[in-house]
């Protein structure tokens, strides 16, 4: 009986750590690609300003890479550490 209680935990815990991982590699993405389009943005405003139709302005595309930085570290952060922090846990 313990068996199959540590094996249904087992389970929980990588169906959990797959949707969590999964998660963190999609926002990590998006964030990636955001702060990359918002660095083009302020280096080559004269391009992408007319591509954007006037939306993502030098001033625009400045704030939102100077927002994007905490969550990028924070999903890096949580990218890296995810994987040996279920390990972990999978031992106790």
């Amino acid at each position: 009986m313990a068996t199959s209680t540590a094996t249904s935990s087992t389970r929980r815990v990588t169906r959990v750590h797959a949707l969590a991982a999964k998660t963190v590699r999609w926002l990590l993405l998006a964030v990636v690609l955001l702060y990359l389009a918002s660095g083009v943005g302020i280096t080559e405003f004269r391009t992408v300003e007319p591509l954007t139709l006037g939306l993502l302005t030098k001033a625009v595309a400045f704030r939102l890479h100077d927002a994007l930085l905490a969550p990028f570290i924070a999903l890096v952060v949580l990218h890296v550490t995810l994987g040996p922090f279920v390990r972990l846990l999978r031992r106790l």
